[in-house]
């Protein structure tokens, strides 16, 4: 699991996508702070300026053709109609929509990991009961050849044998394949080199599990982050409402502006300094309506969140049933499993000595011993369906983000 979470490119992409959100958090809060700008601007008018000539002179005005200024803004938003505070609180709401994104791919590797682990052991473990199998029928073949050369018995049950032989070996090398292609799926996963022929379990040990009693599916709704992730992102659909509305209420703001440029104050072709100080103030009054269809925009979305929302609440709660029905008749499959297991190994010991004594044939033997191996496969397919129901059970009932958070 922790090799998965750490190569998984999904979890990586969430992971961005948080930081990205957590930014916009940030930039929220700097938006309230004073803003300081610096600007300049140049003109040369080809036409000039003429001035009125000093008073009592008899020379003319000056003529002015180049206008220039260096600016200094320092300016402080005092009323934004809630704009400020709505995007604050919309991009916390997305921080925590991020948060449970990066929960459930988590929680999602984690599941696909649990099955292509145990899938590999399942693999692992078919293929060495067909080896096991293999060699029971050789010893097998050893038994019937000394007893075709002793005469006792025909080549005919030679011939029988060697053919269930040969069986064998080609589900020795057909199992061998799928456990390597299964191992191949798990190295992916995890993000070691596909052809590494990487170390896991030779057979699947069996879960134990408790009756998990009641409020499994308040559990589920209080722990799966999809529910969380539609919550938060219900809240900033509702904060994005606001802002949208917020662009048509009043809006108010002071600026103190320095300048240093020419003409300076009086007119005077020498560039100097000087200062404005002004107060801003913006009331929206008439828009054909415009407010209202661009809340309402919004609204739709809020309402969708809403719907899906509801959705997964509804799977969630299916998901909880089927996985816990799984569960509990998958435990009775491995049980029914493990006592059909011991019966088909005392049915082969039973067959042999009869053949031993002359009086079963070489087929009821081979019968039995193929019983044994259906049964015994029945038996790894029972230990790894109940383990694929025990995390698909944890996985329902939101039990992976208790580990994740660890």
């Amino acid at each position: 699991r922790q090799k998965a979470l750490e190569y998984q490119q999904r979890i990586k992409m969430a992971e961005r996508q948080l930081n990205s959100a957590e930014s916009k958090v940030n930039a929220s809060k700097s938006d309230r702070l004073p803003q300081l700008d610096f600007s300049g601007d140049y003109d040369y008018y080809g036409v000039p300026i003429k001035l009125a000539p000093p008073a009592g002179s008899t020379e003319p005005g000056a003529e002015l053709n180049n206008f220039y200024y260096l600016n200094l803004d320092l300016y402080q938003p005092i009323l934004t109609g809630g704009y400020l505070k709505n995007t604050k609180r919309a991009a916390e709401s997305e921080v925590e929509m991020m948060k449970n994104l990066v929960s459930m791919n988590k929680q999602q590797i984690m599941l696909k990991s649990d099955m292509a682990y145990w899938n590999a052991v399942s693999k692992k473990e078919i293929y060495h009961l067909y080896t096991a199998y293999e060699n029971i029928i050789g010893q097998f073949l050893k038994v019937i050849s000394d007893r075709v050369e002793e005469e006792i018995v025909g080549k005919n049950e030679l011939y029988q044998t060697q053919v269930r032989l040969n069986d064998a070996k080609y589900q020795v090398i057909r199992s061998r394949k799928e456990f390597m292609v299964s191992l191949m799926d798990l190295n992916r996963l995890i993000g070691v080199p596909v052809g590494l022929e990487s170390n896991v379990s030779d057979s699947i040990v069996v879960v134990q599990w408790q009756d998990a009693g009641e409020n499994l599916t308040e559990t589920a709704l209080n722990q799966r982050p999809e529910i969380g992730y539609y919550e938060y992102q219900i809240l900033k659909n509702e904060y994005s409402e606001k802002i949208v509305a917020s662009k048509y209420n009043p809006e108010l703001g002071v600026n103190l502006r320095g300048r240093w440029g020419s003409p300076s104050p009086g007119l005077q072709i020498e560039p100097a300094f000087n200062y404005i100080l002004k107060a801003q103030l913006f009331i929206p009054i008439f828009h054909w309506g415009t407010k209202n269809d661009q809340v309402m925009s919004v609204r739709q979305m809020t309402e969708v969140a809403r719907l899906k929302k509801e959705e997964t609440k509804d799977k969630v709660k299916l998901e909880v049933e089927s996985t816990y029905y799984q569960l509990q008749k998958t435990q009775e499959q491995l049980n029914f499993a493990i006592s059909s297991l011991d019966n088909a190994s005392k049915n082969v010991s039973v067959f042999l000595d009869r053949y031993n004594e002359g009086l079963s044939s070489v087929l009821e033997v081979l019968d039995a011993q193929m019983g044994w191996q259906k049964t015994y496969m029945n038996f790894i397919i029972a230990k790894y369906e109940l383990n694929v129901a025990y995390t698909q059970f944890l996985y329902s009932i939101g039990q992976f983000s208790q580990m994740t958070q660890n």
